[in-house]
């Protein structure tokens, strides 16, 4: 059991420690931002985390690039995603609310239609 809680410790750990440089990104991009609520600073920093949790996993995978490289390359997109987080929860949030019309559109083109001939 000792060596299943170890493991699951050291697995937990790893994805701490493989968040670090992107969430260093986005708080020095906080950092530099003023007049912001606590709940939009809290919601930019996460964006700016998990965007660039996976393009760092993206670079891992299709690259071998050096890992001080990729740090340095997740911690800019952290930065990055972290000021363009407003944009992007609001292109979100527009095509959510397009998407059920969208949906509607697509299903009744497939129907017939009721016109006599």
């Amino acid at each position: 059991m000792d060596k299943h809680l170890h493991e699951i410790a050291d697995a937990v750990l790893s994805f701490l420690l493989s968040l670090v440089p992107s969430a260093l990104g986005a708080t020095v991009s906080m950092l530099v931002d003023d007049g912001i609520t606590w709940g939009k600073m809290f919601a930019r920093l996460w964006v700016g985390i998990v965007v660039s949790y996976f393009v760092k996993g993206a670079l891992v995978a299709l690259l071998s690039l050096h890992p001080f490289v990729v740090d340095a390359i997740s911690f800019l997109t952290g930065m990055v995603a972290y000021k363009s987080a407003p944009g992007f929860i609001a292109g979100c949030s527009a095509a959510i609310g397009e998407a059920p019309g969208l949906i509607r559109d697509r299903l009744l083109a497939f129907l017939p239609s009721k016109e006599k001939k």
